[in-house]
């Protein structure tokens, strides 16, 4: 069997109306793994709800396929529905009914006796705190309390797949990170794989193996370290000036792209000179250096994230 969980190629979607056709998703390809948590980023419009809804059987695509789960959606949008668990961003629900009540009724629709319903459901309405509420009409609910019970819904039939859609959004912070715990215990425990969009960057850092940054096309995935070159690149901080030691590095093997930047010396390693940079420091002190401080040159998300996006938008940058 495969390890992986959802992948697309080529996939993409033009939206026709009569002012025109808008490009949403373009030549998209995208492996995510099983049991993985995988975050889907990108600037509003950029098509990350359109891939949802392609991934989901939703809509077609206008080219390209997915394959979720070992099946081709378009050929068996219903078995793929099947596996998934849907968390919208604009999730709706029937008010005038109790939270236990539309969770029953949800789970008829997947051929789930009431009994099984409560029994899966009740656990996790104790835990996100809806336990004094399960017997409550939805219209009373405030909009973190909705977003609670969408979760329990989309978890209900017990998916392979769960996708994201802002899951956090309206939570109480208080409870953000039992929520966060949920998704790592269903990703390592159940093999679930997660796929998560969202725009609280803090969010993904914490909880996604690996990422991928969107604008209609992939402009980049791979794990945070991966993407910032944070695994090949360091900085040295010195108590003088680091220009003079700029060509003296440069010249060492397996180093490159060496900047000099006040008292900080930046550079990056080939990957077959990961071991380079103990001759490196050895070369500054040697010819008078004093080195306070050596550390990988790592970028955080949203540092990468601006970068990527914003060279995206550059002329000659990703398109």
């Amino acid at each position: 069997m495969s390890d992986l969980a959802i992948q697309t190629q080529g996939l993409a979607k033009t939206f026709r109306s009569r002012r025109g056709s808008v490009l949403a998703v373009d030549d998209l390809n995208l492996t995510v793994h099983t049991g993985e948590i995988f975050g889907l980023l990108g600037p509003n419009g950029a098509g990350k709800t359109t891939t949802i809804r392609m991934l989901c059987g939703l809509i077609r695509p206008s080219a390209g396929q997915a394959i979720v789960d070992g099946l081709a959606v378009t050929d068996r949008p219903d078995d793929v529905r099947a596996r998934i668990g849907l968390v919208p961003e604009d999730a709706g629900d029937h008010g005038n009914l109790s939270l236990i009540e539309e969770l029953e009724y949800h789970g008829a629709l997947h051929s789930l006796r009431r009994a099984t319903v409560r029994q899966r459901a009740m656990p996790l309405i104790e835990r996100l705190g809806l336990g004094d509420r399960a017997s409550h009409r939805l219209e009373t609910f405030s909009k973190g309390m909705r977003r609670k019970f969408h979760l329990i819904r989309a978890l209900l039939h017990q998916p392979r797949i769960l996708l994201l859609d802002e899951p956090t959004a309206g939570l109480d912070p208080a409870i953000v990170e039992d929520v966060w715990d949920l998704f790592k215990a269903l990703a390592q425990q159940h093999q679930v794989t997660v796929i998560l969009c969202s725009h609280h960057l803090e969010e993904v850092e914490k909880l996604c193996d690996r990422v991928a940054i969107v604008r209609q096309r992939l402009l980049a995935q791979g794990t945070v370290a991966e993407l910032s070159g944070g695994e090949g690149r360091w900085r040295i901080a010195l108590a003088n000036d680091a220009a003079p030691f700029l060509p003296l590095i440069a010249r060492l093997p397996g180093v490159h792209e060496a900047a000099a930047q006040g008292a900080l010396l930046r550079f990056s390693l080939t990957s077959e000179a990961r071991d380079t940079v103990p001759p490196v420091v050895r070369a500054i002190v040697e010819n008078g250096g004093a080195v306070l401080e050596v550390a990988p040159d790592t970028r955080d998300l949203r540092t990468l994230y601006k970068s990527v996006v914003g060279d995206a938008q550059q002329p000659g940058g990703p398109q």
